[in-house]
């Protein structure tokens, strides 16, 4: 059995867990850093290790080049998605005017994808979903749902769900779009400008 095998056996398996031990988690309240999944500081893998996408097309590295995201991390048996859901369309609808792009990302795949669609139609979600994504939430590190990343125009993790309850999303979220974005290095005018295309990271 591969590497990746295990750890999405293991990714499917705690996800069972925490369904049964949502309701205690809540009560405890905002996790630590080590269980929040991507750190602060750290750099947004790209979100490719998916099967598929609704509400538009798959997003690349260059669509998200310079712009504050929030990525959302769900399933369809987590209450708590359930519950969080209605606050997360208010945010988009505060926000995305002013530039923040939002996704999200499903561990449920395409064999379920009717009920996911069903799931965005009740909440009228509007944004990106990826469905089938156990790969890219394992790229994420997840571990309790719903997992939160705001992601400044570095391209790096500002704030997470460990900040849930200290730090207001809001607050993050203005800091984030006041932020510069990182300057881009001009090619050597001696050197012809190359073109890259973005590879998928190894996990």
């Amino acid at each position: 059995m591969s590497k990746t095998t295990l750890q999405t056996i293991g990714l499917l398996v705690g996800l069972g867990c925490i369904v049964v031990a949502a309701p205690l988690l809540w009560k405890v309240g905002a996790l630590d850093q080590s269980r929040a999944g991507l750190q602060l500081g750290q750099t947004i893998p790209p979100i490719t290790k998916v099967e598929g996408w609704l509400n538009g097309d798959g997003l690349t590295p260059a669509d998200l080049e310079g712009k504050v995201v929030f990525v959302n991390g769900w399933f369809l048996n987590c209450p708590y998605c359930h519950e969080g859901m209605p606050n997360l369309v208010k945010l988009y609808d505060e926000y995305h005017s002013k530039g923040v792009v939002f996704v999200g990302m499903t561990s449920d795949d395409s064999e379920n994808v009717k009920n996911v669609e069903k799931f965005l139609d009740k909440y009228k979600v509007e944004w990106p979903n990826a469905y089938g994504a156990t790969g890219a939430l394992m790229a994420f590190n997840a571990e309790y749902f719903p997992g939160y990343w705001l992601i400044g125009r570095d391209g790096k993790v500002v704030w997470n769900k460990a900040l849930q309850g200290r730090v207001p999303i809001q607050t993050a979220i203005e800091k984030a779009l006041a932020a510069k974005a990182p300057a881009t290095q001009m090619p050597n005018a001696q050197q012809p400008a190359t073109s890259t295309s973005p590879a998928d990271d190894e996990q």
